[in-house]
């Protein structure tokens, strides 16, 4: 169940941070910003990652998830709804998202996912919360990381 969960959170996050790429610019300010996804757990504490989201940046995220897809994706100045369908190697999910815009540096995101590995499906629920923290980003954001191979 934690894999599961702790799963759909991330697709929340790294899909909140491409849904938008069917506009053509990212709809709030642009620079760095913090996602927090609460813990999975009662003793664990809440997960920070930390973006650079920009117009540029906005489009490439979508393009690095390509064994997901995004549908009935709609877009106002108060957020942004679409599902979600994606086929991975060992499990398979789907479901939908509805993200808030509250001004131009604070969205959350609610994803509602039905994860499916084995013949099994499980459902979770999950939130995460979006702020903005300032216009420079730094090169350790989760999006700008060096990625070495070795």
């Amino acid at each position: 169940m934690t894999f599961f969960k702790m799963t759909g959170l991330v697709a929340v996050v790294l899909m909140a941070t491409s849904c938008c790429s069917a506009q053509q610019k990212f709809p709030l300010r642009s620079g760095e910003w913090e996602a927090t996804l609460p813990a999975v757990n009662a003793q664990d504490t809440p997960t920070i990652v930390t973006y650079c989201l920009n117009d540029e940046l906005w489009q490439k995220a979508f393009n690095q998830m390509p064994s997901c897809t995004i549908q009935n994706f709609n877009m106002t100045s108060k957020g942004a709804s679409y599902t979600l369908d994606c086929d991975m190697k060992m499990y398979r999910m789907n479901g939908k998202v509805v993200m808030t815009f509250d001004g131009m540096e604070h969205m959350t995101a609610n994803g509602s996912i039905d994860m499916t590995m084995n013949g099994k499906t499980t459902h979770s629920t999950s939130q995460v919360d979006y702020h903005w923290k300032n216009a420079t980003c730094s090169p350790n954001d989760m999006n700008l990381k060096v990625r070495r191979t070795q």
